[in-house]
């Protein structure tokens, strides 16, 4: 009889170590920031005037002061891209 004592306290345990895990998970999965789909996908605002009109239309993605993207619909996203970098559209 007395060999049965020690596997009853596992057995009382395991309920309370079950909640105890469940709920620290559940508290770390509601701790993390949640990105919605429109942050992600943003794209940011044109930095190029490319046809003077006063209105900037085009992105520098490369960073070498040239544009590589075009909005020729006025949109805000780029519709023509350069990819190959010889300047022009692809």
């Amino acid at each position: 009889m007395h060999s049965n004592q020690p596997s009853k306290r596992p057995r009382r345990l395991t309920p309370y170590l079950i909640t105890v895990g469940l709920g620290l998970s559940v508290a770390a999965h509601a701790a993390e920031p949640e990105l919605s789909d429109d942050k992600k996908s943003e794209i940011p605002a044109p930095t190029i005037d490319t046809d003077g009109d006063g209105l900037v239309d085009a992105w520098d993605r490369r960073g070498d002061g040239q544009a590589d993207a075009w909005d020729t619909d006025g949109d805000g996203q780029p519709d023509l891209l350069d990819d190959n970098g010889d300047g022009k559209p692809d």
